[in-house]
């Protein structure tokens, strides 16, 4: 089994095209999707699914590719956690924490303060968007345990796990 995580998917935001995403972002996300996952796998999404057509878009991750699949809920994810349990996703949680790599990794939508629990913080939520990132948290959270997975950083590809610790 392989895990991946992917973040800020945002299916149906077509406002963020505005805001330098690629016209056909969503499309390039789900076909990078389908070429790396197989029913195997575990795919943690760490927030912000989609605006609008919620019940279609959680539902595609387990309809289009079988895997296990965990979402860590965003700013934008408003549903219940029974909801999303019963649309599609295998887990639901504010935070997930796991340990591998020789790593106590805690995984977000948004960056946390270091509280001793974990080596390094794996979020999304500010996609690619410095002064956002400036204004929206002080220094002492983003530390060197922060780590962002924006998807404009990625080629709105999913990111292997173990790939981050190697």
């Amino acid at each position: 089994m392989k895990i991946f995580v992917i973040t800020d998917t945002h299916f149906n935001h077509k406002q963020l095209i505005e805001y330098g995403r690629p016209k056909d972002f969503e499309e390039k996300i789900k076909e990078n999707l389908k070429k790396v996952i197989s029913e195997k796998d575990l795919l943690i999404h760490l927030g912000d699914i989609c605006i609008g057509k919620d019940k279609e878009n959680s539902n595609w991750f387990k309809e289009n590719l079988g895997c296990k699949t965990f979402l860590v809920k965003g700013n934008h994810d408003g549903k219940s956690f029974s909801w999303y349990l019963e649309n599609g996703w295998d887990s639901v949680s504010e935070r997930m924490d796991i340990k591998r790599y020789n790593k106590r990794i805690a995984l977000t939508h948004a960056p946390i303060a270091w509280d001793g629990y974990f080596d390094v913080n794996l979020h999304g939520h500010f996609h690619d968007t410095d002064g956002r990132r400036q204004t929206d948290f002080d220094e002492k959270i983003m530390s060197g345990y922060n780590k962002l997975l924006a998807m404009e950083y990625t080629d709105y590809k999913p990111l292997l796990l173990k790939s981050l610790f190697e």
